[in-house]
């Protein structure tokens, strides 16, 4: 019997010794999965958070009015901007209570379009003619979650489940207004808190012309840095307590500090590696983000995946991999994609590969683009969704570079894609600086041809 017990002490310790050794490899193997998986669940909500710590890194703050007054370069690092209408961003919080959002009515020279977003980039209100103030202007009213007192009259009142608001706005140019001239109608905006109504503060306006806005996510520890940020400053949704179990796990908890130490950051970095390499996966395959818009090309247009707009969590489901996948390269999308303006995606040339760096191409543009307005096409780093910086600062080439490009006989326009320009052609060439990238073509008041797909673009070929 002795013998028996010794045996049982010798095995339970040798298993209670193997417990203690895997103990760590359990807690760094989950911390890998989860993470992973947390990657995708947080994209919109890291996305916003690190807007609105590049925008703070400048200077200002909440109710600060940023905005621009010449076309954006590379140096204003965001995801698939474009770069022929100002903008303007607005951050707002409504944790002391609520906050008012004073919108001018569009004048003769310049009109305002936007939206309101929460930290998950679920649209709370359009601005503009297609928001409560239909272009005429007015107060918007942002509300805290669970407000409890009375709306004044006056106001246009927006009730929030989470307590900031991220607010992105296009100054549209009528007429012979100019970018600048446009900008600067930012200055009559104004932010300020409900309780300073009757007498507003003065307004801080930050131009960030040529100024370094790093808005990026990056694919690091730091993207659960900027987890741990939305834990600690927004409610947790019912939807999303079993992954704020799945979070706590490996030491992102409400009120507590987030401490990770060196075999969990080391976990936690893999998971942010497989997180964007699925990411990538996702954006390169139509079905997620995406779908084919002209069959038998290789033109993409944004995937809306409910009748009710770019909404993620209708009925029973939560929709994590199309939601990540869209808010890895997009950002402030409204509810419903209107009229003002569409857009195709092309990644991938006339035989299918995937566009390179390395390579020269060639996109022509149709004599006739049923674009009211204009068109523009834009080529974005495939790595990380934003311009491409290079030495010319050219980013893109639109309608309005049409005296300045060499046109075919027949109307059309060849735009040249690549690392170096070719020769008498430079007025018609977009950078590539070495960078794989992929291609949006815009169109401002697009016509019925598009809609209808009785016009089609030509797909991108490769001449080397």
């Amino acid at each position: 019997m002795r013998n028996v017990i010794s045996a049982l002490v010798s095995a339970a310790t040798i298993l209670s010794g193997s417990a203690i050794a895997n103990a760590t490899d359990w807690r760094t193997r989950l911390a890998r999965e989860r993470g992973f998986e947390a990657v995708i669940w947080a994209m919109p909500a890291v996305s916003m958070i690190t807007l609105r710590d590049a925008y703070f890194g400048i200077e200002g703050g909440y109710n600060t009015i940023y905005y621009l007054t010449k076309p954006p370069t590379a140096l204003q690092e965001a995801l698939t901007p474009n770069n022929q209408t100002p903008y303007v961003t607005v951050l707002l919080s409504t944790r002391q209570g609520p906050v008012v959002l004073d919108i001018p009515p569009a004048s003769e020279q310049t009109a305002i379009f936007g939206s309101a977003t929460d930290v998950w980039q679920v649209p709370v209100t359009d601005i503009g003619p297609a928001g409560q103030d239909k272009g005429k202007g007015g107060k918007y009213l942002f509300l805290p979650p669970g407000y409890k007192g009375e709306t004044p009259e006056g106001f246009l009142p927006v009730q929030l489940e989470l307590y900031d608001v991220f607010v992105a706005l296009r100054l549209i140019p009528l007429g012979d207004t100019s970018f600048g001239e446009a900008g600067e109608y930012a200055k009559k905006i104004s932010a300020y808190p409900l309780n300073q109504a009757d007498n507003p503060p003065a307004g801080k306006y930050i131009d960030i012309s040529g100024k370094h806005l790093p808005t990026l996510p990056t694919y690091d520890t730091d993207f659960f840095v900027k987890i741990d940020e939305l834990i600690q400053k927004e409610p947790l949704l019912e939807r999303d307590k079993v992954m704020g179990g799945m979070l706590s796990s490996f030491g992102i908890q409400k009120g507590t500090t987030f401490k990770p130490d060196p075999a969990l950051k080391k976990a936690l970095n893999e998971a942010a590696k497989d997180g964007y390499a699925y990411l990538e996966y996702m954006f390169e395959t139509p079905g997620y983000s995406t779908e084919v818009y002209w069959p038998g090309t290789q033109w993409l247009a944004i995937r809306q995946p409910s009748e009710d707009g770019f909404v993620y969590d209708e009925g029973d489901t939560l929709l994590l991999d199309e939601r990540g996948s869209l808010f890895h390269w997009a950002t402030f999308l409204p509810r419903q994609l209107g009229k003002a303006s569409a857009y195709v995606l092309s990644m991938r040339d006339a035989k299918g590969k995937l566009l390179s760096g390395k390579g020269v191409y060639k996109l022509r543009v149709p004599a006739t683009v049923p674009a009211r307005d204009f068109w523009s096409v834009i080529a974005y780093s495939k790595k990380t969704k934003a311009f491409i910086y290079n030495d010319i600062d050219r980013v893109g080439l639109s309608s309005y570079d049409k005296q300045s490009l060499k046109m075919n006989d027949d109307g059309s326009v060849d735009i040249y894609f690549g690392e170096t320009a070719p020769k008498g052609l430079e007025s018609n060439w977009i950078p590539t600086a070495g960078e794989d990238f992929f291609l949006i073509f815009r169109l401002y008041g697009p016509e019925d041809p598009f809609f209808d797909k009785s016009f089609k673009l030509p797909d991108v070929e490769r001449l080397n």
